[in-house]
């Protein structure tokens, strides 16, 4: 097995022990691009909500995760050698991209190769960005996804665009041989939600989004938030506060979690 070889596995196994079997099981969604090779191995995994465990140690989700694997994978050892040379502890781009769905779609699997092709040439997403994206209907009647210009597109819905933030669960970031990688969600946000965050910050908007009950999914047909006088009123309370206030509930959640994890089963 060749090193490329056994740190793709070894990021694989560390994915599926934390979140589960892709389904169908053992099958991943395979991207590749005619003008180059841009990420060698680039696929999504489609993951089914999960019953909490205990061998494995694992929390249970109640929605559909769809994830990229590629980003955080380096092309080979001398690559991992130059990245801790320079002094970064984070292996390749350092994350990977996912979404959080209510039910079982296609249309994250379309979105989630059109963020890779961005990415390859040379967009940098952080956590706190933001990025256009909307949604349309396939012939078949079904969901597709469009990122970037999404003016003059016969959109429907009202999601205009995704935030990018750190997976809000506690097993949102690996330890790997070739380094670290977080995963980041990509949530989808209304127009004026949008305009709330220029006006504030992301995590502003994303902890109205987890007061709301929304969290990290992106959920198509949603109408925003701001339609409903008692989510103005949480806003207006929200936007008060500092970011990081806003943080500190957020990782505030994420620590009870962690602190209500199941022991680890003993045999």
């Amino acid at each position: 097995m060749s090193y490329w070889e056994r740190t793709w596995q070894e990021r694989a196994d560390e994915i599926r022990r934390a979140f589960g079997e892709t389904e169908p099981p053992g099958t991943v969604f395979s991207y590749s691009w005619q003008d180059r090779i841009r990420l060698p191995g680039a696929c999504a995994l489609q993951l089914p909500p999960i019953d909490e465990s205990r061998d494995p140690t694992r929390y249970r989700r109640g929605t559909w995760l769809y994830l990229t694997m590629g980003l955080s994978q380096p092309l080979d050892r001398d690559q991992v050698k130059a990245e801790r040379a320079a002094g970064k502890s984070y292996s390749a781009h350092g994350y990977e991209l996912g979404f959080l769905t209510e039910s079982k779609d296609e249309w994250p699997i379309d979105a989630l190769y059109a963020f890779l092709t961005h990415i390859t040439d040379g967009e940098v997403i952080r956590w706190g960005d933001r990025f256009p994206m909307g949604f349309c209907h396939r012939p078949d009647g079904g969901l597709s996804s469009y990122v970037g210009n999404i003016n003059g597109l016969d959109v429907v819905g009202q999601i205009r665009a995704v935030l990018f933030w750190p997976y809000l669960f506690p097993d949102g970031q690996f330890v790997t041989s070739t380094g670290k990688f977080m995963v980041f969600i990509a949530t989808g946000i209304t127009e004026d939600e949008w305009e709330l965050a220029k006006q504030t910050t992301t995590v502003h908007l994303l902890l109205l989004l987890c007061r709301a009950g929304v969290g990290q999914k992106t959920m198509p047909s949603r109408s925003s938030l701001l339609r409903e006088a008692r989510w103005q009123a949480e806003w207006d309370a929200i936007a008060a506060l500092s970011p990081q206030q806003c943080e500190g509930e957020l990782e505030h959640g994420v620590e009870y979690l962690e602190r209500t994890r199941p022991t680890q089963h003993t045999r």
